[in-house]
């Protein structure tokens, strides 16, 4: 057991006293880490944020917009019906006060058959001379697209055409100068086109054809299959990135503080698991269970396999869930399967077990069996016992996987020449399975309760099991079936060829008092 005594060792001088000094480093770096990865995603998130709020304002003023032009035909109709065409002052005045009290007109154009026309703007219109035309909305009624020169944006125009000439209502544009204008003067321009991809409505000037030479920032597609395109200057997103980085900073660095509190309560969590096993094995708190193996042939007792059980402070027994996986991991499960190993020969000696022939099985990790070293000494303890070797059998647990076949055939070779088998346990399961079975020359396997369970379903891993025993058949192998719970999967398992059968349809795995009880009646009625 010195062995034991130099890990514990390890553990305080490395673990225990260094924990916190590797704390802190560990902290720091994560810290660090953190705040430096978040100030690093400072552009994306720039660019991520502009738009949602480009997003979020083009669609309110897109909204208003859609709410009006909906109405086009009640409000354009009240325009053809109230006014004379020629454009006297009767007209005039009507038009002029019909956009004034409408926001989203700029104005409204009259022009008769005779080439008289007037507007509600006084001013001369800077629009493009080629309007675009977008869609037929009724028989007299269709909607334009115009380019505004002075303001560099598209301006929708819906036209009225009949027996007495054209009106035509020009609107606002749909982006407003708010959001142009809102981070800084002519940063965002924004497109309306009438198709993905054709800008045919928008002619440029030089300083505006740097941003159309960008990829928009986000595309809104709208009502009336108009597309909306917002280019952004980059400085502007360099200007927002640079104004992010400190709160990034300081999130990535709260961030890591949890992350460093989550590793933390995890590390310590392993090292109280790593250190109560350190002192079960110390104060030898591992005791074995004993789960009878049956021969259904002749309803006699084949053996038993052995189970390991913690009883925590001899008075809680936890189950092995909740520490063999470290145990194994960590490589402590070698010290357990020690202890256990001496405690079963000892108790199983007073039963002179020796003249019953009883097979005694015993789980191993492959570590475990490339120690040709330590598997001398536990062949030691055996022989020193009253039980033969040859009831003594090693089963291979496939959850982890050999590191040197080469080398645990060796081992392996040596135990049975000693007499001791060597068994694959959970077989199907994990890693070789019958590569090492054809590797390591095995003659025994064990068929695990997951393919057991499915005997009487329609699970597909039926086939899986119906396979193993094929196999094992075919090979002329040793079978034993784990986890049997019902008569139907005993008697299926029988019928199979499978007849060294385990599990809660027998007995439960037993503490040594049962086990004795349940021994002695198997010797009574044998």
């Amino acid at each position: 057991m010195s062995g034991i005594y130099k890990i514990k060792s390890w553990l305080k001088s490395r673990l225990i006293a260094n924990y916190s000094s590797t704390m802190v480093v560990v902290a720091i770096f994560v810290v660090i880490f953190m705040s430096i990865s978040f100030t690093l995603l400072s552009p994306y998130i720039a660019k991520e944020q502009l738009s949602s709020k480009l997003d979020r304002m083009s669609k309110d003023l897109i909204d208003n917009y859609s709410s009006n032009v909906g109405e086009y035909h009640t409000f354009i109709k009240s325009v053809v019906d109230n006014i004379s065409y020629d454009c006297g002052v009767n007209d005039r005045e009507y038009i002029e006060r019909k956009a004034y009290n409408n926001y989203y007109i700029r104005n409204i154009d009259i022009e008769n058959n005779e080439d008289v026309s007037c507007s509600s703007f006084n001013g001369q219109h800077d629009y493009n001379l080629k309007p675009t035309f977008i869609k037929k909305l009724q028989e007299n009624i269709s909607l334009w697209n115009l380019y505004d020169n002075k303001n560099e944006q598209s301006i929708l125009s819906l036209v009225w055409e009949g027996n007495k000439g054209r009106v035509s209502i020009d609107f606002e544009p749909i982006i407003s100068k708010v959001i142009r204008n809102k981070y800084c003067d002519d940063c965002i321009l924004s497109v309306v086109s009438t198709s993905k991809g054709n800008k045919n409505t928008l002619q440029p000037q030089n300083e505006t054809k740097q941003f159309l030479s960008q990829q928009s920032l986000n595309i809104e597609i709208f009502n009336n299959s108009l597309i909306l395109r917002h280019y952004v200057d980059p400085k502007l997103l360099s200007l927002i990135s640079m104004d992010l980085k400190p709160l990034l900073c300081i999130i990535g660095g709260l961030i890591g503080l949890i992350t460093f509190f989550l590793i933390n309560i995890y590390f310590k969590h392993q090292l109280s698991l790593h250190s109560l096993i350190l002192k079960g094995i110390q104060r030898k708190e591992f005791i074995p269970y004993y789960q009878p193996i049956v021969n259904v042939k002749n309803n006699k007792m084949y053996g038993c396999e052995v189970l390991v059980r913690w009883w925590f402070n001899k008075k809680e027994l936890i189950s092995p869930d909740n520490f063999i996986p470290y145990a194994e991991n960590s490589g402590l499960i070698i010290y357990i399967t020690d202890i256990l190993l001496e405690k079963t020969l000892a108790e199983l000696s007073s039963l002179n077990w020796i003249e019953s022939l009883g097979i005694i099985s015993i789980n191993l990790v492959p570590e475990q069996l490339e120690d040709k070293q330590h598997m001398r000494k536990t062949v030691d303890l055996i022989i020193k016992s009253s039980i033969s070797p040859k009831q003594i059998a090693f089963e291979i647990t496939e959850r982890m996987s050999f590191t040197d076949l080469d080398k645990a055939a060796i081992v392996i070779d040596y135990l049975k020449a000693q007499g001791i088998n060597v068994k694959l346990d959970d077989a199907g399961t994990g890693y070789g399975s019958f590569s090492y079975i054809q590797h390591l020359k095995l003659q025994s396997l064990k068929i695990d309760k997951m393919f057991v369970d499915t005997i009487g379903t329609y699970d597909h891993k039926l086939s899986v099991l119906d396979s193993i025993i094929a196999f094992g058949n075919k090979s002329g192998m040793e079978m034993i079936a784990e986890g049997v719970e019902t008569k139907e999967q005993s008697d299926y398992l029988l019928n199979n060829g499978v007849y060294l059968q385990q599990g809660y349809y027998f007995s439960e795995p037993l503490i040594f008092e049962q086990f004795r009880d349940y021994f002695k009646r198997e010797q009574e009625n044998n």
